[in-house]
């Protein structure tokens, strides 16, 4: 009957923690702060102008493997 009685009152005090946690923490939600300064500008046209090294880009010529699809009101093979 003690164990019982401790443990409701045990329950019933971290129910009320948590309701007071809940009633007082901030109504607002948090906002991010910039990390770079707002008078800093990037200068996007010269980082473009400027790289050197970037990997190329390959590509493959498929359509003599595959068949173009062929439209069914001209019968002939689409552009």
């Amino acid at each position: 009957m003690r164990k019982t009685i401790f443990a409701a009152i045990a329950v019933g005090a971290l129910i009320l923690t948590g309701i007071a946690g809940w009633v007082t923490s901030r109504s607002h939600p948090l906002q991010a702060k910039a990390s770079i300064a707002s008078e800093t500008q990037i200068d996007t046209f010269s980082m473009m102008a400027n790289t050197k090294d970037l990997p190329t880009e390959e590509f493959q010529d498929f359509s003599l493997v595959f068949s173009p699809p062929v439209v069914k009101d001209r019968g002939s093979p689409a552009p």
